[in-house]
């Protein structure tokens, strides 16, 4: 029996540059996908809260609130966007992705106390009779 040598066989190897490259693509136009989307969201949040107050509140309640801006934690599955009420107070409009049934609470804080509230608000009345229990005349 001989033994015989094997033959040199050039084998691919595998390209690390170009699998990073390509890797570094993806991530970046995954991240601008993203982006795209939560931006839309931010939108539609603020969108979907101004025609709502409108709905809830009346035209002219709706147009004395300031300036509606999205929710930096927007909770899965829904849009929420917030408007300041007074420094201290803020009015919440939050909205599942169907469009169904926005929820509308005031969240305040007491700085003295260090204690948060969240109340639920279903009409002009009651976003009023919050902000007077708050102090606000």
């Amino acid at each position: 029996m001989t033994l015989v040598q094997p033959e040199t066989t050039t084998r691919k190897k595998t390209d690390t540059t170009a699998l990073i490259a390509l890797g570094l693509a993806a991530i970046a136009t995954r991240h601008e996908e993203l982006r795209a989307k939560d931006r839309l969201d931010d939108e539609r949040a603020v969108s979907y809260a101004q025609a709502e107050a409108r709905a809830m509140f009346g035209a002219d309640a709706a147009a004395a609130l300031g300036e509606w801006l999205p929710s930096s934690n927007m909770p899965e599955g829904m849009y929420q966007a917030i408007v300041e009420l007074t420094p201290s107070t803020s009015l919440i409009c939050t909205m599942p992705h169907d469009e169904n049934a926005a929820v509308f609470k005031v969240l305040a804080y007491c700085g003295r106390c260090n204690h948060h509230s969240t109340t639920a608000v279903g009409s002009l009345g009651d976003l009023v009779g919050v902000l007077r229990a708050g102090g606000v005349r």
